[in-house]
């Protein structure tokens, strides 16, 4: 996997077995040019490399995006670009960044705020839900791959994870299709993983909540370990997708629903 950073000390942070041969990139390949030029607009960045079985193939890191990287793919996508299957995109903080029905959402130091860019690039079952159930449940299955979380988290309809009623995390997702099939595909993960935002409650999100929170060694939960966790859920729920197996996922974001057999 190729890692693009406009910060070597942030990647350094949230990589931990990235190369530390940095370079400065001559040109990138034509394929992500137009998202290194919206992503750093003409600034400085670093060029390494991770050696990795997933699928995925470029990450870009950004210390402070201005904006959210959701609605760049998105955006990117709409326009025709051609980005290749298996993008990721992580923030350390920014502005500008939101879940689901524009809410806003806090991006705090020390939190993962992924998007990955899919191009599947084939047809996919129920496609108008099952890429939000794939970061859901990718969401879920990164938590409990966490050791030392001893606590379960459950999916609140649609989009929020909730540990002990608190959310920890909020998923969207974006699709886009053509004769049937997926050209593309968006997914947003904010996951709040060493410090709790800041935030109102509202009849939304009564109480609000990190995984240190829950973890019986909070100094062991860090950052780069759910991005790591995180990323590699993505990944094998994503081979589901691709193989067919949406059914796996649905049946699983049912187990961990918090809102199916209760009255609400």
């Amino acid at each position: 996997m190729i890692v693009y950073a406009d910060t070597i000390g942030f990647a350094d942070e949230v990589i931990r077995d990235a190369s530390k041969l940095w370079s400065s990139p001559a040109s990138p390949r034509p394929e992500i040019r137009g998202l290194c030029s919206s992503l750093y607009q003409g600034n400085t960045f670093h060029q390494s490399s991770l050696e990795s079985d997933l699928l995925w193939k470029y990450l870009f890191l950004v210390e402070h995006a201005p904006r959210s990287h959701y609605d760049l793919l998105i955006e990117l996508a709409r326009g025709g670009s051609a980005l290749p299957d298996g993008v990721l995109c992580l923030a350390g903080t920014g502005d500008r960044f939101h879940g689901f029905k524009d809410r806003p959402w806090s991006a705090c130091p020390g939190n993962v705020h992924l998007s990955a860019y899919l191009a599947p690039a084939r047809p996919i079952a129920q496609y108008g839900v099952g890429f939000t159930i794939l970061a859901a449940v990718s969401a879920v299955d990164a938590m409990d791959s966490i050791p030392g979380l001893n606590a379960g988290a459950g999916i609140k309809w649609v989009n929020d994870i909730l540990i002990e009623g608190a959310k920890v995390c909020g998923v969207v997702a974006y699709t886009q299709t053509a004769n049937g099939t997926v050209s593309a595909a968006v997914i947003g993960i904010g996951l709040n993983v060493e410090t709790k935002p800041s935030v109102e409650p509202t009849p939304f999100v009564p109480r609000v909540a990190a995984l240190r929170d829950f973890a019986s060694d909070p100094s062991a939960i860090t950052q780069a370990l759910a991005f790591d966790k995180l990323i590699r859920a993505l990944d094998s729920n994503y081979r589901l997708l691709l193989e067919g197996r949406n059914r796996v996922l649905f049946d699983r974001y049912r187990e961990r629903s918090l809102i199916l057999g209760r009255k609400v």
